[in-house]
């Protein structure tokens, strides 16, 4: 496989915590994203209607989802989560170990979708751990408009450390950047990705037209990320690269 990752790309994310690859997933892999996407929201309106409620943890019913940790759960989405493009990133990133830390879909429903707050993944966090890397997958073409997500290179906002975040009592975000900066916005074709670290402010719009607009995110660590003085798994612990190479399943 031809990698897409260049020097410079490999650069820009040592310098400036992220990269961008425009048009990076084939399609069958794109399609396998979409359809994924479609029937873990149906799951998780079934759960809702069992718990009697429009709200689980920061999904908002017909307005904001996340669905995490749900990867093997639908067809064929663990062949684009262990493909040899994910591969690729991390090698280029974390290098040539690499667990699966976790995985979730970001979908925004259209005229609903909320915005999501500058925060660091490793904000998430209460402790300190490794940083790993988050790939940020466009199922749908994204634009302004849709509340696409948006970077904030190290150089803008002179962090590239984790540091402590506040939880919104209303959204349940937490956030932890306040300041003036904009950000980089990803206005990129379905099937691009945004590579960036844990310890990278990133945000997103709302999405303000008349369609459904979906991410797919996956997270990658350099050895599995436990509970502080236990041996307990926070999150996923998947074996994914091995001296370079792809654990065989």
């Amino acid at each position: 496989m031809t990698s897409l990752i260049t020097e410079q790309h490999r650069e820009q994310y040592q310098d400036e915590g992220y990269f961008i690859l425009e048009g990076a997933i084939g399609a069958e892999h794109l399609t396998i994203l979409r359809d994924s996407c479609d029937l873990l929201i149906d799951l998780m309106h079934q759960e809702m209607d069992r718990l009697g409620t429009d709200h689980i943890h920061i999904s908002h019913r017909g307005k904001r989802y996340h669905v995490a940790k749900k990867y093997d759960q639908a067809p064929g989405l663990s062949e684009y989560v262990f493909s040899d493009l994910m591969a690729d990133v991390c090698r280029a990133t974390i290098g040539d170990t690499a667990f699966l830390f976790y995985d979730q879909y970001v979908a925004k429903a259209g005229e609903q979708g909320i915005k999501f707050s500058w925060h660091q993944d490793s904000g998430y966090l209460d402790f300190t751990h490794s940083p790993y890397v988050t790939v940020w997958a466009a199922v749908d073409d994204m634009t302004l408009e849709n509340g696409t997500a948006f970077v904030l290179p190290w150089s803008q906002c002179g962090i590239r450390s984790r540091v402590e975040h506040l939880r919104d009592e209303e959204t349940g975000d937490k956030i932890g950047y306040f300041g003036s900066e904009p950000g980089i916005p990803a206005i990129v074709p379905a099937g691009s990705l945004v590579v960036f670290s844990s310890l990278t402010f990133h945000r997103s719009g709302a999405n303000t037209t008349d369609q459904m607009r979906r991410a797919y995110v996956t997270q990658y660590s350099v050895e599995p990320i436990v509970q502080p003085g236990t041996d307990e798994l926070l999150h996923l612990g998947v074996p994914f690269l091995k001296h370079g190479q792809v654990v065989e399943r």
